[in-house]
């Protein structure tokens, strides 16, 4: 265990069992998480973040403790985060655990109408601070982890507490906390849903307008630069930006069916010896494959789901944007393009309806409510029979 005054590393059973003995004793944790996705194939959850009281917990999830009984603990019930997304969905996909309830500091900021959002801004206006930025990149599947990592790793948690304090009694006098808690469960429930698998991953952005050529060399390239990155344990876009993917294509396609290396953008410096002669063979099995396994172009996008009456839409916009700045919100929490589309249904759908197919959160429904009452009794029922 390394421990100094300001937090201890929880790597092993001892130093475990005293965080856990802690997080029974108090009603609520800040908590944050560290995860490798910038070093590695596959990203692994490699740091957890803890402060309840005085007290800065690093837990090395890597170190091979079996930390189940940590979060059945209670101040791992309800959570603080900056920024809770990402962090509840590590966790979720590493233990299959999620709070009950928590409190993003972040969101909290959006709801209150704050110009900047990132933890280093409120931290600064709040408590006149700076925060560390130079492991903002670090690898933190590096063992062991530095002095300078656990320093600034621990300050993501360290204004927490007192950061949620001062946005709660800012949320109570605004009259939002409810619209935070109701968001804040929405993220909780969210984090819990598999994200969909990807169809046909390697279409990637720029290469709908290739034709089935393009679309055949980029697919093997594609699923070359993944083998690659598996292999090496890192990244694909470290193995192979896209934009030189797509460079790529463009080259070979336009000498099709030659593999000239010489005609092709330049390549990164480590593309010699044996991964050169595995690209270069890659590419010639690519243009040797026959046209009838060529990959085809996507048909065009479906028709909306809905096409909004003009009228309204542009009604509903400019009343949202209107309130958006008497509120001091931005204009997407009140509905984002996709809400505001459904609310400009064409003919007699009633309100509830619109707000359902909006997805809108009750919090929302009712400033909604407050935009239709002001409204809509004395302007001329846009988008109605």
């Amino acid at each position: 265990m390394m421990q100094n005054e300001s937090y201890i590393l929880v790597d092993n059973e001892e130093a475990l069992a005293g965080l856990i003995q802690d997080l029974d004793l108090y009603d609520m944790a800040a908590v944050d998480t560290e995860a490798d996705s910038m070093h590695h194939y596959l990203a692994r959850l490699c740091l957890i973040q803890i402060t309840i009281g005085d007290h800065h917990y690093i837990v090395d999830p890597l170190c091979g403790l079996e930390l189940s009984p940590l979060f059945k603990t209670k101040a791992m019930q309800t959570l603080i985060f900056h920024g809770a997304d990402y962090d509840l969905r590590l966790l979720w996909q590493a233990f299959g655990f999620s709070p009950k309830k928590i409190f993003d500091t972040m969101l909290a900021a959006k709801m209150l109408g704050e110009p900047h959002l990132g933890l280093a801004d409120l931290v600064r206006e709040y408590f006149n601070e700076e925060l560390k930025k130079e492991n903002q990149r670090a690898d933190w599947s590096i063992r062991p982890l530095s002095l300078d990592m656990c320093e600034y790793a621990i300050h993501d948690t360290f204004y927490l507490h007192e950061l949620c304090a001062i946005l709660v009694e800012k949320l109570q006098k605004a009259g939002r906390m409810q619209w935070l808690m109701e968001q804040c469960d929405a993220l909780i429930e969210h984090s819990r849903q598999p994200n969909p698998p990807k169809k046909d991953p390697w279409r990637i952005p720029g290469s709908s307008t290739y034709d089935p050529c393009g679309l055949n060399l980029l697919k093997h390239i594609w699923e070359w630069r993944e083998k690659e990155a598996e292999a090496l344990d890192r990244p694909p876009y470290k193995v192979m930006p896209a934009e030189l993917m797509l460079a790529i294509v463009r080259a070979q396609h336009a000498n099709f069916p030659e593999v000239d290396k010489s005609r092709l953008p330049k390549l990164p410096r480590n593309f010699k010896g044996d991964r050169l002669d595995s690209f270069t063979k890659m590419l010639e099995t690519a243009v040797a494959t026959p046209e009838s396994e060529w990959p085809e172009r996507l048909p065009k996008a479906p028709p909306p789901a809905v096409v909004p009456h003009s009228d309204l839409l542009i009604a509903l916009k400019t009343w949202r944007d209107e309130k958006a700045e008497q509120l001091n919100l931005d204009t997407s929490m009140l509905a984002n393009k996709t809400q505001l589309i459904w609310l400009a249904a064409p003919g007699n759908m009633p309100w509830d309806i619109r707000y359902e197919e909006a997805h809108l959160m009750q919090w929302q429904r009712q400033i909604w409510n407050e935009i239709l009452r002001e409204h809509l009794p004395t302007a001329k029922r846009i988008g109605e029979d």
